[in-house]
């Protein structure tokens, strides 16, 4: 029933939220829908509602408990929520919980790679930028659990040499310029937030500056404080014979 919604006419998906008769199917649907692991719908408390067109809310509490909150089904608490808050509205999963043993580990293997990820073909969905500062605000500053120099190796370095990015990575003489200028107290990971910038007026997630001094490329500041220069200095880049 769902999918129904989703995948039909944008101009009748309120009324078809509110119809008794899709209500009954959709709770139904619900109720027997095959499991996957992929899938949260049998785990709506790690269904966050955090988006919301209208401003009606609530946002920051769980599917599970809104629908625990309202003492409705949780199709139908969803599906209220929906009709209050616009079709723009969204919720968002709660990431999977990692070993935080296993990413020390995969930290000080040299074979893994990190600060990589394919957020531009997920616009809309979630926004990985800024993601990998999770290594240095949790693992170096507040678990202490890796070195900074660790997480710096593995976020630069060692992925510019398994790119064959060999001219940058390190501070050497030589080396390109790509700096970033930091107090490891001052970072932070924003919430995710919307952008209307994209072409032909849509939008995509982003977040708000980390908490950076400076970002360099190649020599040249193109953000300083949390404010761009304007510069753009960057260009696409190839693997380099050593």
């Amino acid at each position: 029933a769902w999918n129904e919604v989703i995948n039909g006419p944008t101009d009748v998906k309120l009324s078809t939220l509110a119809d008794p008769t899709w209500r009954d199917k959709a709770r139904t649907d619900w109720d027997n829908r095959t499991r996957s692991s992929l899938s949260r719908i049998d785990r709506p408390h790690e269904m966050i509602l955090t988006i919301s067109e209208t401003g009606v809310g609530p946002l920051g509490i769980s599917l599970q408990d809104l629908a625990d909150q309202t003492g409705l089904h949780v199709s139908d608490a969803l599906a209220d929520w929906v009709v209050a808050n616009g079709l723009a509205s969204q919720m968002m999963g709660i990431p999977e919980r990692l070993s935080e043993s296993d990413v020390v580990r995969a930290v000080r293997d040299p074979h893994t790679v990190f600060n990589i990820n394919d957020s531009g073909a997920h616009l809309q969905l979630f926004s990985a930028a800024g993601e990998h500062l999770y290594i240095l605000t949790h693992y170096v500053r507040d678990a202490g659990l890796i070195s900074v120099e660790e997480a710096i190796h593995v976020l630069t370095g060692r992925t510019a040499e398994f790119f064959g990015l060999n001219d940058r990575g390190v501070i050497a003489q030589g080396k390109i310029a790509d700096l970033v200028v930091f107090r490891l107290d001052e970072l932070e990971l924003r919430a995710e937030e919307r952008a209307y910038d994209v072409p032909h007026g849509t939008w995509r997630f982003t977040r708000a500056p980390a908490g950076f001094r400076a970002t360099i490329a190649g020599g040249v500041p193109t953000w300083i404080d949390g404010a761009s220069t304007g510069a753009h200095p960057g260009k696409v880049l190839q693997p380099i014979k050593r």
